[in-house]
């Protein structure tokens, strides 16, 4: 019988504080993920260590605030050795956890896999929606770890898989039990806010498919909501001085406030597994904006995580390969 690999794909996150600087130095390093104009591409790693030794201290403290480090690396393992035991009865798979940024790198998960006696793979990026920034950044470097050791690339990759019934249907089913839990304890109607990581303008205008996925996926996920409920889209985590697509997650927020929304649940769209960008921006940073603009109950919706029901999710992805 045929062993196929499974390869999810993440970018990782710092697991204690001693990693944060290296792990933002390897983020400005990464083309698919940082694009420099000239001439500052021309010195990318150097200012890539001079970026990584500025933010590492206000980084680190955004870490301490969520444990000392991000939980992605562990969820992502945790999510392979499960999507396995998942997959048993259907055939011979070996699931692994691969990562840009930190270990394990996809370079070791892909020899394991070699080790393993796979001969055939299918690779998911674990982003719902393509962007060249997440899925073209994990894909370039599964694309180097091939080159650099002259392996086979005979593979089969699912780019984007937000329009999956089933993923849809659970995104839906989890911001439906968040809402009415919020209206119970917020006392009002809530309204729901999706938050998608936002990316700058100029990746739009080059082509990148992003933001109208996200917009898309959002227009699939009301029809699948009660027809009053309100809804709004923003995006977070803007990253650098450039221009970024809008409204941004604290605009939309202070907006939303000052129309006298008392009632807030937040979606985060694009991510699947919890890391710094739930665990602090939005359930920290973003809830205190969120109060200051007049918010009295404020939620978001839980990320999939290892959630046995995201697994069967990812589950009848693979065996649609």
């Amino acid at each position: 019988m045929q062993r196929t690999a499974v390869l999810l794909l993440q970018m990782g996150g710092p697991r204690n504080l001693e990693e944060v600087e290296s792990y933002i130095r390897s983020l400005f390093q990464d083309k698919n993920l940082v694009r420099l104009p000239w001439p500052l591409s021309l010195v990318r790693t150097p200012l890539s260590w001079w970026v990584a030794k500025r933010r590492s201290p206000k980084v680190k403290q955004q870490y301490v605030k969520i444990g000392g480090g991000s939980p992605n690396n562990r969820i992502t393992q945790e999510q392979a050795i499960a999507l396995e035991e998942a997959l048993a009865q259907y055939g011979d798979f070996r699931c692994y956890a691969g990562l840009t940024y930190t270990p394990p790198g996809i370079q070791q998960a892909w020899r394991q896999s070699l080790n393993d006696g796979c001969s055939a793979w299918i690779v998911l990026p674990l982003f719902p929606h393509y962007c060249v920034a997440s899925t073209g950044a994990v894909l370039a470097e599964l694309d180097r770890c091939c080159t650099m050791e002259k392996l086979t690339k005979d593979f089969r990759v699912i780019e984007r898989w937000w329009q999956h019934q089933s993923y849809l249907q659970l995104l839906a089913d989890r911001t439906l039990k968040t809402l009415k839990q919020a209206e119970k304890k917020g006392g009002c109607p809530s309204h729901l806010l999706i938050s998608a990581h936002g990316i700058p303008v100029s990746y739009q205008r080059a082509g990148d498919p992003y933001v109208q996925e996200i917009e898309a996926c959002v227009f699939q996920l009301k029809t699948l909501l009660p027809l009053n409920q309100k809804v709004s889209l923003a995006y977070q985590s803007r990253a650098t001085p450039v221009k970024w697509v809008g409204p941004s997650t604290i605009e939309m927020l202070e907006r939303l406030g000052a129309k006298g929304e008392r009632n807030i649940v937040v979606l985060p769209i694009s991510f699947v597994n919890d890391h710094i960008e739930t665990l602090y921006e939005i359930d920290q940073q973003l809830k205190e904006i969120a109060e200051e603009a007049g918010v009295v109950h404020y939620q978001r919706v839980p990320m999939f995580n290892t959630d046995e029901e995201f697994i069967q999710v990812l589950k009848s992805i693979i065996l649609e390969q």
